[in-house]
């Protein structure tokens, strides 16, 4: 599978998680971090979670795939913008829920670009320091609305 640039933004216990994961498999070139908290961007550096801290749009234009590692009520607001932002670039979120975020850009023109995955682990902690090796290994993870992605973007994020 071709490595591809990826951005994560929200580099806390499930977005750093999976920055490690990439990293073991070796499916990214590039790891991108953004954050709003200024000491969780930092520490992603630091603790070698990505490669670079960047602002949105310059992370969206310097990606192949945007993961949204955030918390729901944020990802509901920020995906249709995200989703503005990209060209050909696969989308994904890791929240917990589907249903405002699917219907949030339920007729965007970019719809097929964005896959709705619901990782099936979590923990009470958060931020980078709590990303944990091994998180997403032999862990259910849910496609939702599948059929609503496009054949490529829904393949690499198998």
């Amino acid at each position: 599978m071709e490595r591809k640039r990826i951005a994560i933004v929200g580099v806390g216990l499930i977005g750093g998680s999976l920055a490690i994961q990439l990293h073991e498999k070796k499916l990214s070139s590039k790891l991108i971090g953004v954050d709003a908290n200024d000491e969780h961007a930092r520490q992603a550096v630091e603790l070698e979670l990505v490669d670079e801290v960047a602002n949105l749009d310059d992370a969206i234009e310097q990606s192949d795939v945007i993961v949204l590692a955030i918390p729901v009520d944020k990802l509901v607001e920020l995906l249709p913008s995200v989703m503005d932002k990209i060209e050909n670039q696969i989308v994904l979120d890791l929240g917990s829920t589907k249903s405002q975020s699917i219907a949030a850009i339920k007729s965007h023109p970019k719809r097929g670009r964005y896959v709705a995955t619901h990782p099936m682990w979590g923990t009470e902690y958060s931020g980078p320091t709590a990303a944990m090796r091994g998180a997403y290994e032999n862990k259910a993870v849910i496609i939702c609305n599948a059929q609503e992605s496009d054949a490529d973007a829904l393949a690499w994020v198998k």
